[in-house]
């Protein structure tokens, strides 16, 4: 979850569905708090908008991984990729009716008892612990949209960051002592689970950024300071947001074991938290290690804001400092689908609106395989002063070609959350729908039967779930609200 102040909670709870029911009118979209207007979604031009450039992992630190590979310092399986990592399941998720969910599920029960609703738990320290924080979804449906890629296997992929502490900061130097940064980045490759509790099986790959290689071969670090707020599985490629200043991206085909994974410490002992990369004991051996992970995937690149000018909650301009907070992907074209994180207080002080953003993903490949360095526009602008955004779906509507929008969103002051339903400019304002508890990005899923739903997964231990709601239920006209 997005925020500026770690895990501050106040006792105000911000009721927007009384909002809408009492009738209050728009209000100006700048420098008033969220819960004073309509909350609105508007089309802007992409004109002077930031772009997107490439920026490619140097070319002999990517040699190194494929040197690493051949000389047996990395294995894999059949093949570097994920089709080991889904042979290789370790751990199990439980479906909601569960008994090791009695906990857990108290984050779904005004949305379950209002909506058709499923959800999962995790086991073990995945549930119990908050050294590993979920942020973000996607799936191989989202893979399998770009042409030719076959994912391979039936597919929900979790984001994870690792919040700092003072035993794990020595793997990030310079990584400030604060829960709210952070000192890596796994994916979790989950078998997309059953309602009867089955073929939910699991495993995390670490997520690494190959360095300069030495006299010992290839060097790779976790991924330091990143939020990783957003995850979208594209094709053979992990996009995830770069919250200040664009997108990391990862090869799934990239995807390596490490071959002492539990005895790769200091003289081949079990690792430690901050044992990343080389390690090499006082035996004078040295070992690639991945804090006791079996698997890596390697980062190949990223696209940066350009003109530079990093994020900014309340940017001058609409045009200038976009953050990307989320990430998700827009079926019909093929976009990527960014936006961005606000508090209550950032909206208020803010001169203009958060922005969401649609970037074109063949542009991007095509950037990434050919090399060229002209920067990528965005296909599409909208500016909106939904405040607490943690995740964005969009798809044209069917019949009038305007963008539909869900937004997930945070109630500041409080551990809840809301869906919302908004189809520009169809002259009715946002829907609100009850929603669970500490939810995080979202993605699209269409099911056998042909129905839409949006995963999601909730933060905190304990609370932690997997969850999947019909888009549907959520997408009613609204009752008592004012048009725009």
């Amino acid at each position: 979850m997005h925020r500026t102040i770690a895990r501050s909670r106040s006792t105000a709870l911000v009721l927007a569905l009384a909002l809408a029911a009492a009738g209050l009118t728009s209000g100006t979209a700048q420098a008033v708090s969220w819960d004073n207007v309509t909350p609105h979604i508007d089309s802007k031009s992409v004109t002077g908008l930031q772009q997107l450039a490439w920026s490619p992992i140097a070319a002999d630190r990517l040699a190194a991984v494929d040197t690493a590979y051949a000389n047996g310092a990395l294995t894999a399986t059949g093949g570097p990729g994920l089709s080991q990592v889904y042979g290789d399941t370790n751990q199990q998720m439980y479906y909601k009716s569960h008994a090791n969910c009695a906990q857990a599920k108290s984050v779904i029960t005004a949305a379950d008892a209002a909506y058709t609703l499923a959800a999962w738990c995790f086991a073990g320290s995945d549930e119990t612990s908050d050294a590993w924080l979920p942020q973000a979804v996607t799936s191989s449906q989202d893979a399998a949209q770009r042409a030719g890629y076959t994912p391979g296997d039936d597919q929900v992929v979790a984001l994870w960051r690792q919040a700092a502490a003072t035993g794990n900061r020595a793997r990030c130097p310079g990584v400030a002592d604060d829960p709210e940064a952070s000192v890596g980045l796994r994916a979790t490759f989950l078998k997309r689970p059953y309602t009867d509790g089955t073929h939910s099986e699991y495993r995390h790959v670490m997520l690494a950024v190959p360095g300069a290689p030495n006299a010992s071969g290839l060097t790779y670090t976790p991924v330091c300071n990143v939020h990783g707020g957003g995850v979208t599985w594209y094709g053979p490629y992990l996009f995830v947001s770069l919250t200040g200043s664009g997108i990391l991206v990862f090869d799934t085909r990239k995807t390596y074991r490490v071959p002492a994974d539990n005895a790769c410490g200091a003289n081949g002992a079990a690792p430690g938290v901050n044992d990343v990369g080389q390690v090499t004991g006082s035996d004078g051996v040295t070992r690639l290690c991945a804090g006791g992970y079996r698997y890596v995937m390697f980062q190949v690149g990223s696209f940066r804001s350009t003109p530079t000018g990093n994020c900014l909650r309340t940017p001058a301009t609409i045009y200038a400092n976009l953050c990307f907070s989320s990430l998700s992907l827009q079926w019909s074209d093929n976009t990527l689908v960014t936006s961005e994180y606000r508090t209550s207080s950032e909206m208020t002080d803010a001169p203009v609106d958060a922005r969401i953003v649609n970037w074109p993903t063949d542009t991007m490949i095509d950037r990434m395989t050919s090399g060229s360095t002209a920067p990528v526009t965005a296909t599409r602008l909208a500016a909106t002063n939904f405040q607490g955004m943690q995740g964005v779906v969009e798809w044209p509507n069917a019949t009038s070609g305007r963008p539909e929008y869900f937004v997930a969103r945070t109630l500041p002051g409080s551990e809840g959350s809301q869906l919302w339903y908004e189809h520009d400019g169809d002259g009715d304002c946002p829907t609100p729908g009850v929603y669970v508890e500490n939810a995080e990005a979202i993605s699209y899923w269409v099911s056998s039967a042909g129905d839409g739903h949006l995963w999601t997964i909730t933060e905190y231990k304990n609370r932690r779930m997997l969850v999947r709601v019909y888009t549907k239920e959520y997408n009613g006209k609204p009752s008592g609200c004012p048009t725009q």
